[in-house]
């Protein structure tokens, strides 16, 4: 989230920290690790009576055997008629859930090549032990792309990582013509999608969207009043933080700007009952939201510093950052909202979120970490559980966190689920999300890249983690 308003500037609120965000879980039984391949030979693991979730629907495919040979998964069956490969590993399933791993479809980059000591690299530890295998970075140095290359080529064990270009906004593109070069700068440097932070007058906004499609690059990021929703969707834009749905309520004619967090008297305005035609609209352009509705919750707490400080994560993260996160809700701008513009906001946005989800539109999940106590890796299951929370059925957000971002890439022949010839991302559970996303915590371990990491050895990367964000400066 980044918008000026009267409530103050949030741009920069993610510091370079080093954070953690994954309750640690017992498993039901030790789980070994990968043993090490013959030289030039893929690994190949098997998971033997596991139940497995597609994702597909809230079927549970029970009694399962699930091969992997290097990063791919090559069979998924029954296990009384599936055979495990001669020499492969064997995880015992029994009793637990494997699905496919998460995607934190709006994280901000720390700087670094990805070695353990770096902030990025500590990130890409966060994201491994909280079951994030896929990330995509809108925002953040120069360095991510480097990083995703290293990743890739497997010098550096971390999520799949997909990486926006430096924002478009009024700030830094004038004009329909530099929209355009830039499009085709970003382009060139590498970039996999570009970053809207909204301010471009139509115009510019215009030739942005039309060389990004000419160049075969989405578009993500805000939707400001110069725009407007209706133009948006037109568009084809992906849009975050539910941005221009709050605007779009607004009477007819009435065009009193709408802050990104606003609490003024526009909201008393704002009428409920034109959500549905709204949601109709984003079905019908096909358009994905990540709603980022945890942070929105955090950005509209009112008195729940000191609950937030008592959080078990935080005992990971540097203290300077905390007391900043801090700072910035009790003596801020946003100290000074009014508690019933809050609590309105707040209202407005879950009620646009179950239309969006009453009409089928597809949602993403997208944690807008680190910031303001939201820990990289943690955030995710905090806006899971948020849009939970929200009325959402579990299987409508787990499918946002995996095979709808795989859907909004146009890879869902790739990853995103559990079926033969697909990423062997996947995650193994002590229990079964479908009934509680909170579920998704209970790791025994995560299988990313060809390697599987059990619960010890995701334990061991938040350790490095911890030891190092209690590091004195320097």
């Amino acid at each position: 989230m980044s918008s000026q308003s009267r409530w103050g500037s949030w741009g920069g609120l993610g510091l370079l920290i080093a954070l953690v965000g994954c309750a640690t879980t017992q498993t039901a039984q030790p789980v070994p690790a990968a043993p090490t391949p013959a030289t030039g030979a893929p690994a190949v693991i098997a998971f033997v009576g596991v139940s497995v979730l597609p994702l597909d629907s809230d079927r549970v495919l029970g009694e399962q055997t699930v091969v992997v040979r290097g990063d791919r998964i090559v069979a998924v069956g029954p296990s009384a008629s599936t055979p495990v490969p001669e020499g492969a590993m064997r995880i015992d399933g029994r009793g637990r859930y494997l699905m496919p791993g998460l995607a934190d479809m709006h994280l901000h980059l720390l700087p670094g090549e990805g070695a353990p000591a770096d902030p990025a690299g500590q990130q890409m530890a966060l994201l491994l032990a909280n079951g994030v295998t896929t990330a995509r970075a809108l925002g953040g140095p120069p360095s991510g792309l480097a990083l995703r290359e290293r990743i890739a080529r497997g010098e550096v064990l971390g999520p799949m990582l997909r990486v926006a270009g430096p924002s478009f906004h009024a700030k830094s593109v004038q004009g329909p013509e530099q929209a355009r070069q830039r499009v085709r700068e970003q382009k060139a440097a590498g970039y996999d999608l570009l970053k809207t932070h909204g301010g471009l007058n139509r115009e510019t906004y215009d030739a942005m969207m039309a060389e990004a499609k000419a160049q075969g690059l989405r578009v993500s990021g805000h939707v400001t009043q110069e725009i407007g929703l209706a133009h948006a969707l037109a568009s084809g834009q992906q849009i975050e933080h539910l941005d221009g749905y709050l605007a779009a309520l607004l009477p007819p004619g009435d065009t009193t700007p709408v802050d990104q967090v606003e609490f003024g008297a526009a909201l008393a305005r704002m009428d409920p009952a034109r959500i549905p035609a709204l949601a109709e609209a984003t079905k019908r352009a096909g358009t994905f939201n990540s709603p980022t509705l945890a942070l929105f919750e955090l950005v509209a707490s009112d008195g729940a510093v000191p609950e937030l400080r008592t959080n078990r994560e935080l005992r990971y993260v540097p203290t300077t950052a905390v007391d900043a996160w801090t700072k910035e809700l009790l003596t801020g701008p946003l100290a000074e909202a009014p508690a019933s513009g809050k609590h309105r906001l707040l209202a407005l946005r879950r009620q646009v979120l179950q239309g969006l989800h009453a009409a089928g539109t597809p949602l993403l999940v997208g944690s807008d970490s680190p910031q303001l106590f939201m820990v990289t890796g943690f955030a995710v299951h905090r806006e899971m559980e948020a849009m939970a929370a929200a009325g959402l059925p579990p299987l409508t957000v787990l499918q946002a966190a995996t095979r709808n971002a795989a859907a909004w890439f146009g890879e869902s022949d790739q990853w995103g689920t559990v079926a033969p010839g697909l990423r062997a991302d996947l995650l193994l559970l002590n229990a079964n999300p479908l009934q509680d996303v909170a579920l998704t915590r209970a790791l025994v371990g995560v299988m990313v890249r060809g390697q599987w990491l059990p619960r010890g050895e995701l334990d061991a990367k938040l350790d490095q983690v911890a030891t190092a964000a209690k590091a004195p400066p320097g």
